[in-house]
């Protein structure tokens, strides 16, 4: 009997005989217990199965939760890396779909609505009221709707004047186009870079006018516009008339504010479809097209001049300046831009040596004289290389005993066939090219060599004076050659004589006197040539180391027929002796002239009258008599 039905009838207080006579029916009650224990034994089995698998399948879940909660981690991390990245590209970034909508854009994006003040566009066609060319926009996506899967690349205007670079690429997946994606880049500031490199690469630093680059460019575009127009064209080449005194004696700052007033003077007079260029320092091409004759080019010139001869107010100072204009015209003289430029400079230069401030036409007498110039160029560059030049000397002799006391020395070229090129036809030249440097270099070692010759021969009282040029003067490879020359043959400077013209005057009177000074110490002399003849600045006089003052020939030619010119030439021989110099009279050619300067107490005297210009033999000869 069932264990839990005993304890029953045990706790009812049932004996054995009532077990007995209801021992069938205790039976079934204590089966029915065996039977109710052993379902629920069944009914735990299972219930611990089905815990058991519930337990794994929660624990399943949770590692695929964990899982999945690792994946999302990281996929939200890779979003935030993408667009972090995204909004570090320095680019903004819109999407597109297909109709136009926008789907979405980065921080740079966001930044430009608000710097622009809009709200984020909705659609594309929204976007096209900020952007300067709509129409080329419209044709990009015209283009875009043939075919959708281009690549594009651009730059566009916005109203506000800022430029952007711009990329479109298609947003394609598993070969599907779902929109556009558009980047922009701010380039303002590179295109502002780049117009500024432009425009100075083609206008002057300090005008604003165009440079040779772009008036080359002008030239040949007016060129073409008057053939079709069957027009004329004139090229002004314009040169200030001494302008560098202005820029060595003021300083370049003065130069520049009077080349800026040029310019404004010369834009007053020209018509806003001509030209006007600077070539660098003072130099101005102007280009006036449409031109009906050489009269209506006369007058521009004349009226240019005038412009430019008006005094100019730098500062407290006034300034009178000048120009010299050459011009050429198409299609007289060339149809090409930089031959044209060149005879206008032919040109100019023949306005120069016929006094300045003019104007003068090209022709082809110039140009002939131009291959003359070139030709004698070329053989004086042969000629001071093969030391050809050669040097005769001019006796000075002392008005008190007569005697010759110093010598000119000056510079003379013969060609290998025998023909002279006289001075005045060689050193306008090479003042020009700069030869005269190797000149005057040629020059000084010739004469200090003569110099040692005579010293070995026992003539040792005479002295050479030779020419220098303000250019030669202030050049410091010859100054150091004449030291060096001096050094190499055991000279006493005091055997030399440098003869400056009065345009040294016009130089840095500081910088030629530390020259002079420096030139003192070797016992180098000095004599101012031709006075009387241009500045004359008694200032100068003072201030310069000076020991020889010589009368320009010009005020004793009329001595004898002219009372004003015998007075200067009196006036001048009192200045010298008066600043305690020793005045030579030069260019004495008779008799007259000559007792003139002796009764009027000269030191000394040259000219054809006394002794022409010779070679050393005669000198020695002369000399020793």
């Amino acid at each position: 009997m069932h264990k839990l039905l005993l304890r029953q009838l045990k706790r009812n207080q049932k004996d054995e005989l009532f077990i007995s006579k209801n021992d069938i029916f205790l039976n079934s009650i204590s089966d029915a217990y065996a039977q109710n224990e052993q379902s629920v034994k069944m009914l735990e089995r299972s219930l611990f199965l089905i815990s058991n698998e519930l337990n794994e399948r929660n624990q399943t879940l949770n590692d695929q939760l964990a899982k999945m909660k690792l994946v999302q981690d990281k996929l939200e991390h890779s979003i935030g890396l993408l667009n972090a990245t995204v909004n570090s590209t320095g680019e903004i970034l819109f999407v597109y779909g297909l109709n136009g909508e926008l789907l979405s854009f980065n921080t740079m994006g966001q930044d430009f609505f608000d710097d622009i003040g809009f709200k984020p566009v909705s659609h594309w066609e929204e976007f096209l009221s900020i952007i300067k060319d709509k129409q080329h926009m419209l044709s990009i996506i015209d283009r875009l709707q043939h075919d959708p899967f281009q690549y594009l690349t651009g730059t566009i205007e916005l109203l506000d004047n800022r430029f952007f670079d711009y990329r479109s690429l298609p947003q394609i997946q598993e070969k599907q186009i779902y929109g556009r994606v558009w980047c922009f880049r701010d380039v303002t500031v590179q295109k502002q870079y780049e117009a500024t490199i432009e425009y100075h690469a083609f206008h002057d630093a300090l005008t604003g006018l165009p440079n040779r680059a772009l008036l080359l460019d002008r030239i040949s575009h007016s060129i073409a516009t008057s053939k079709r127009e069957n027009k004329k064209l004139a090229v002004l080449f314009l040169d200030l008339d001494d302008f560098k005194k202005i820029n060595d004696t003021e300083g370049h700052d003065a130069g520049d504010l009077l080349l800026k007033e040029v310019v404004r003077r010369l834009q007053t007079r020209l018509r806003e479809f001509d030209t006007l260029s600077r070539q660098g320092g003072d130099e101005f091409i102007i280009v006036l097209e449409k031109i009906e004759s050489e009269m209506t080019v006369k007058q521009v010139c004349q009226d240019l001049l005038a412009l430019i001869k008006q005094p100019f107010t730098i500062g407290s100072r006034q300034f009178i300046v000048t120009s010299s204009i050459g011009i050429s015209l198409f299609p007289n003289d060339d149809d090409n831009a930089n031959s044209l430029i060149r005879k206008a400079d032919l040109a100019m230069y023949e306005s120069k040596s016929l006094g300045k401030n003019s104007f003068h036409f090209y022709s082809q007498a110039l140009e002939k004289e131009a291959l003359t110039q070139l030709a004698v160029e070329q053989a004086l560059r042969q000629a001071i290389e093969d030391q050809s030049l050669h040097l005769v000397y001019q006796p000075k002799v002392d008005l008190n005993t007569m005697k010759v006391v110093s010598v000119e020395a000056l510079c003379r070229w013969t060609q290998h066939d025998g023909v002279v090129i006289p001075p005045d036809v060689f050193i306008p030249i090479a003042e020009q090219t700069g030869l005269i440097i190797d000149i005057g270099c040629l020059v000084i070692s010739k004469a200090c060599l003569q110099l040692a010759k005579w010293r070995d021969a026992n003539i040792i009282e005479l002295a050479i004076s030779i020419n220098l040029s303000c250019l030669e003067f202030q050049n410091e490879a010859l100054i150091t050659h004449l030291i060096d020359t001096l050094t190499h043959y055991k000279l006493e400077g005091k055997y030399l004589i440098i003869e400056l013209t009065e345009s040294i005057f016009m130089e840095d009177k500081f910088s030629v006197k530390d020259i002079m000074l420096r030139l003192n110490q070797y016992g180098i002399t000095f004599a101012l040539d031709d006075f009387g003849k241009g500045y004359s600045s008694f200032s100068y006089l003072q201030f310069l180391p000076l020991h020889y003052l010589k009368i320009d020939k010009a005020f004793l030619q009329d001595v004898e027929s002219s009372s004003s010119s015998a007075a200067i030439a009196k006036t001048i021989i009192d200045i010298g002796h008066n600043l305690g110099l020793k005045v030579i009279a030069e260019g004495v050619e008779d008799q007259f002239m000559l007792d003139y300067v002796k009764a009027y107490k000269c030191d000394l005297a040259q000219g054809f009258y006394l002794h022409k210009p010779m070679l050393p033999e005669a000198i020695e000869t002369l000399y020793l008599g």
